[in-house]
């Protein structure tokens, strides 16, 4: 399924406003960037992108211009936006930020540095080809979606899954470390609510999740900052 392309492709452009930050969207042809497109890239961007396959290189760019965009909005200088060891973008000092992509679209959430970390994450709003419930589902939302009729189960299994990628992109900063998708739980509300019940007892986090549907996508968003731990009298 292909994302709305009511804007010249590559070229970034405000998705929507959001209270967790600058939200930027580029759409991604099928074809591969031109000169001019790669030419707005930093010259160490170019020489990792020149690297990439043909599909990751469309991603990666759109990516790529979607967070510089968010950046600039936010006053940042332009630096090479690369990739960290955990492989998230390596956002400039003072800012933070993710990016995600479908087939035919990215989108990048950037903001300044004030404690906590972001996750954006964006699917097509369409039935999985499989059921991943099971897997990505703690017992307590499955006895949530499971009632539901077809098309609103697969929705709220849908946001639920895109919200967690979300909130683990955001989490990863602190933990460093692969998180499983039954160590948060998710209520989508409104407002959505978001929790970590993480296995190794890092934390605890205060996370703000948010999802919306826009034309035939999910686009979520997760900010997580590390809250004290509580000392016991």
């Amino acid at each position: 399924m292909s994302a709305p392309s009511l804007h010249p492709p590559w070229e970034p452009r405000a998705l929507l406003d959001h209270g967790h930050g600058v939200l930027r969207a580029v759409t991604i042809p099928e074809s591969a960037p031109p000169p001019a497109v790669l030419a707005q890239l930093t010259p160490e961007e170019r020489a990792f992108a020149a690297g990439l396959s043909p599909f990751r290189l469309r991603t990666w760019v759109a990516g790529r211009l979607a967070l510089a965009a968010a950046l600039a909005e936010l006053g940042a200088p332009r630096a090479a936006l690369l990739a960290t060891l955990r492989d998230a973008p390596m956002l400039p000092p003072g800012f933070v930020g993710s990016v995600s992509h479908k087939k035919h679209l990215a989108v990048a959430l950037a903001a300044p540095d004030e404690g906590a970390h972001l996750g954006v994450d964006v699917e097509d709003a369409a039935p999985l080809k499989h059921d991943i419930s099971r897997k990505i589902l703690t017992a307590a939302e499955l006895r949530i979606v499971d009632p539901l009729p077809p098309e609103a189960r697969w929705r709220a299994v849908l946001a639920r899954f895109s919200i967690k990628e979300s909130m683990y992109k955001a989490v990863d900063p602190f933990v460093q470390r692969y998180v499983g998708f039954l160590e948060a739980e998710v209520s989508l509300g409104p407002p959505a609510q978001a929790r970590f019940d993480l296995v190794r007892g890092e934390g605890p986090f205060a996370v703000e999740a948010s999802w919306t549907e826009l034309t035939g996508l999910i686009l979520s968003t997760a900010r997580v900052r590390q809250e004290a731990r509580r000392v016991n009298a």
